[in-house]
């Protein structure tokens, strides 16, 4: 009887190690390192979204790619995507943001605005999933310029060049997410 009690410890431990190591949840080694902050400011318009046109290098020149929300909770979505113009953006978010990301924390993060400079931090793909931090300048109420990018620890350390400009955009995606509290 007590040999039994002892393995069944030992499995029950065993299981719970397992579950610890192979779930996605507790894989991420990094950790966010903006607060989750309400944004109140007006150095940003949050009425649409911001997004990115290709040069060349990555996609198709002139396409539209790497869009970003911004919420008046202080929280982020990155939603991906490339599309040959703007009207077929609209319809990528409209049809892929309700449903993927709620499901998924790919993308969902967190943004600061400080006078001039935005901070944006949000989850990679992996697994694990990293979050990776954005920083830039704001040149005016529809347009950021970011000029670097690492992982929250430290790692990775990029210079960027990306210029983000506005779209208006309505009816914006919920940004009711499990992954940023």
């Amino acid at each position: 009887m007590m040999k039994i009690k002892i393995n069944m410890k030992f499995l029950a431990l065993f299981i719970m190690s397992t579950l610890f190591t192979q779930c996605e949840i507790f894989k991420d080694d990094d950790f966010r390192l903006l607060p989750l902050t309400p944004y109140i400011g007006n150095q940003l318009r949050i009425d649409g979204y911001y997004y990115r046109v290709a040069d060349g290098s990555n996609f198709k020149e002139g396409s539209i790619y790497s869009t970003f929300l911004f919420y008046e909770n202080g929280i982020t979505l990155n939603s991906g995507g490339v599309e040959n113009n703007l009207e077929a953006m609209d319809e990528y978010i409209k049809r892929c943001t309700n449903y993927h990301f709620q499901k998924s924390k790919i993308g969902w993060g967190v943004f600061v605005i400080e006078d001039n400079t935005i901070k944006i931090e949000y989850w990679y793909p992996g697994p694990p999933h990293h979050f990776y931090m954005r920083e830039g300048v704001i040149l005016n109420d529809t347009t950021f310029h970011i000029t670097k990018s690492y992982r929250s620890n430290g790692k990775e350390q990029k210079i960027k060049d990306e210029i983000y400009h506005f779209r208006q955009f309505s009816p914006k995606p919920d940004s009711t997410n499990v992954f940023i509290k």
